[in-house]
C-alpha cells in the first residue's frame, strides 16, 4: 500500500507575528525541519502554501517535497487540504527540471500534517504509516496521553470528501464523526505541539 504525505504550509501565522515556516529551530527554519522528518519516512510529500510565495517554495524544494499553490487558502485551512489531496491523486508531478507533467501512481493512503509541529519524530511517523497499511479502511491518529493528535491517516475512500470540506478546521469534522479511527498510542509530545508563539 503506498501513502503519501500532505504537509500544510498556507497559514499566516498572525499569532506568531511574523513567518513561523521560516522560523530557525536549532538553525534550521521550521518548515524544512518539519518537511525533513517526512521525507524520512515518506516517498511523496508535498506543501501545501499561498500562490506566490517564492521563498517558501524554495524551502519546500529543497526539502525534497513537491510544492502546491492553494489558490484559495485564504478561505482557511481545508482549502489548502483540498489542494493537496487534487495533487497527489491527480496521477501525475510536474518534472524537477522542466516543470512538464510526469506520471505517477496515486497513493492509496494520505497522512496529513502541519506545518508548525516540527518536533513528530520520525519513529511515530513509521508507526502511523504502518497502521494505515495494517488498516487500510481506517481513519489512523496518534495519541499521547489523552489526547488525540497529529497527524492523521486518511483512506482512499475519504480522498473525495477531502476536497469537499470547508473552513479553517480542516478534516476535523470528518474525523469526529467517523466510526473506524484507529488511535495510535505513541510516547511523543510532539504529535500535540504546534508552534504559535515565537
Amino acid at each position: 500500500m503506498s501513502i503519501a504525505a500532505i504537509v500544510l504550509a498556507a497559514g499566516s501565522a498572525r499569532r506568531f507575528g511574523s513567518d513561523k515556516r521560516r522560523h530557525l529551530i536549532d538553525g534550521v527554519p521550521m518548515l524544512t525541519r518539519t518537511l525533513t522528518t517526512y521525507r524520512e519516512v515518506l516517498d511523496r510529500v508535498v506543501a501545501a502554501i499561498r500562490p506566490g510565495e517564492r521563498l517558501i517554495a524554495e524551502l519546500v524544494t529543497a526539502a525534497g517535497c513537491e510544492v502546491v499553490e492553494a489558490a484559495d487558502a485564504a478561505a482557511g485551512q481545508s482549502r489548502s487540504l483540498a489542494a493537496g489531496v487534487k495533487a497527489l491523486t491527480s496521477g501525475h508531478t510536474a518534472d524537477r527540471g522542466t516543470g512538464r507533467p510526469v506520471p505517477v501512481a496515486v497513493p492509496e493512503g494520505l497522512l496529513v500534517g502541519l506545518a508548525d509541529m516540527p518536533f513528530i519524530e520520525a519513529e511515530t511517523l513509521r508507526r502511523l504509516v504502518e497502521a494505515m497499511v495494517e488498516h487500510p479502511d481506517a481513519i489512523v491518529r496518534p495519541r499521547c496521553g489523552d489526547r488525540g493528535g497529529n497527524p492523521i491517516g486518511f483512506p482512499a475512500r475519504l480522498f473525495d470528501e477531502l476536497t469537499r470540506i470547508d473552513g479553517d478546521t480542516g478534516a476535523r469534522e470528518i474525523v469526529a464523526r467517523a466510526e473506524d479511527v484507529l488511535l495510535v498510542e505513541v510516547d511523543d509530545r510532539g504529535v500535540l505541539d504546534d508552534i504559535d508563539q515565537p
